[in-house]
């Protein structure tokens, strides 16, 4: 999934700190212009990736009951941690 989502990152000129995450919730950090559309760039994440998968990785379909994705996501800038203290956060959740 990293690899896919630095693929998007690059056409949205954004740059991925670190993708990491659980069996069932993804964490990624990334730095982007404040003129990037978030909304475009995560739908974009969203959709690739779970089409991605879904091609790749035939089975996970019966697993799912429905999308591969939740319909939301949750989205937060990083203006009061240092960069050292939120890494530390996502790379231990």
């Amino acid at each position: 999934m990293a690899e896919v989502a630095h693929e998007i990152a690059e056409d949205f000129e954004t740059d991925i700190q670190n993708v990491d995450g659980g069996t069932d919730h993804v964490h990624i950090q990334f730095t982007t212009k404040p003129t990037t559309n978030l909304t475009k760039f995560i739908n974009s994440l969203k959709g690739v990736t779970s089409r991605r998968i879904r091609k790749e990785y035939p089975n996970v379909k019966d697993r799912l009951e429905d999308a591969f994705w939740q319909p939301g996501y949750f989205l937060t800038t990083t203006g009061q941690v240092s960069i050292d203290v939120l890494m530390d956060y996502v790379e231990n959740q």
